[in-house]
Formats: C-alpha cells, sequence, structure tokens
C-alpha cells in the first residue's frame, strides 16, 4: 500500500498540487486514510455480496474503531493484510448471519470486552508504543469497550438483534486479532521461565 500512495503523492507533486517538502507528510496522510477507508470498504463490498451491508458496516465499525487502539496482529506485506482482512470479515460477516442474539453470544462479547481491556494495547513491532501512548491507548480502549457494551445493552432493549449480532462479532474479531500475539508472547513468557 506504501507504494501506491507513494505514487499519488509523486503524482500530486507534478501536478503541483503539494510541493516536495510536504512528501512524506501527505504520504504518511494518504497511508493512514487508506488503512482506515479500505475495512470499511472491504465490509461494504463482501456485506453487498451476501446480500447485508448494514451487518458489514455494523460488524466492521467497532472492529476499526478498537484496532485502532488495541493493536493485535498484522501481516507483514500489505496483499497479505488484504487477503486475510478479506476472508476474516467475509467469515465473520457470514457468522453473524448464522447466529442467534441470546446470551452464549454475550457470554462470549464480555470475554472478549475483559480480554481487550487486559491486554491493550497491544505492541506492533514496527511501532513501540512509550509508556505516556500506552497508559492513554488503554484507556481508550476501557472506554470504547465499555461504550460499546453499552450500545449493545440499550440496542438489545430496543429490539435491534441483527444489529447488536454484528456489533458483538466486530468486538470479539477485535479480541481475536490478539490471540497470536498474546499466545505467542506467553509461550514465549513460559520459555523464559524454564
Amino acid at each position: 500500500m506504501k507504494r501506491y500512495t507513494e505514487t499519488v503523492v509523486d503524482w500530486m507533486i507534478r501536478q503541483n498540487v503539494i510541493n516536495e517538502k510536504e512528501k512524506e507528510l501527505y504520504g504518511y496522510a494518504l497511508y493512514s486514510a487508506g488503512l482506515l477507508i479500505l475495512p470499511l470498504l472491504f465490509a461494504v463490498g463482501i456485506g453487498f455480496c451476501l446480500g447485508s451491508i448494514k451487518r458489514g458496516i455494523a460488524l466492521v465499525v467497532p472492529f476499526m474503531i478498537l484496532r485502532k487502539y488495541s493493536g493485535g496482529y498484522h501481516a507483514k506485506k500489505f496483499s497479505h493484510c488484504a487477503v486475510d482482512s478479506v476472508l476474516l470479515l467475509f467469515l465473520c460477516i457470514k457468522f453473524s448471519m448464522q447466529i442467534k442474539c441470546d446470551w452464549k453470544l454475550f457470554l462470549v462479547t464480555v470475554i472478549a470486552s475483559v480480554s481487550l481491556i487486559k491486554f491493550s494495547p497491544i505492541d506492533h513491532e514496527n511501532r513501540k508504543l512509550n509508556e505516556t501512548e500506552k497508559y492513554r491507548y488503554k484507556k481508550i480502549v476501557i472506554g470504547l469497550v465499555c461504550s460499546l457494551d453499552a450500545l449493545c445493552i440499550i440496542l438489545f432493549l430496543h429490539g435491534y438483534h441483527k444489529l447488536i449480532i454484528s456489533m458483538c462479532i466486530g468486538i470479539q474479531m477485535t479480541a481475536g486479532v490478539q490471540l497470536p500475539i498474546i499466545i505467542k508472547s506467553m509461550a514465549h513468557n513460559d520459555q523464559k521461565g524454564i
């Protein structure tokens, strides 16, 4: 993706839209915007193919919001990230269309919420957080998880069961992408203890 953003920025320089000094700033802005928009576009496309764009959006929005601050697994290459994301979104949207809004869904969501609160934020090897950022991100994750869980309860009381299912799966998916890093960290800590 970085290559695509660099191509667009180079084109903007050639068109005299921006100057050379602003290349890095605009490159970062385009890259960040792409990372923000792509999951939403993937979810809308998959939701359309499966016959429920609303479910796709309701699932990916909590994921996008939480993922920004919670961290988790990241693929090394953008192409792997895109394929993994599309596959994961497809499976989660399809799953959200098959399950019921019941106590099991809420139980798994509570477990995912507790996991997110306990383990967030998870550093990425390309960008380590300092202690101030970790503290701030932890507080943001706690606030977001509690807000999303409260919103699910309110929506449940008003009968929006399909929407709740998708939102809960989005919360669970965010906790799920943390699992490989958590397991790897625990295995590493066990090896150090031996």
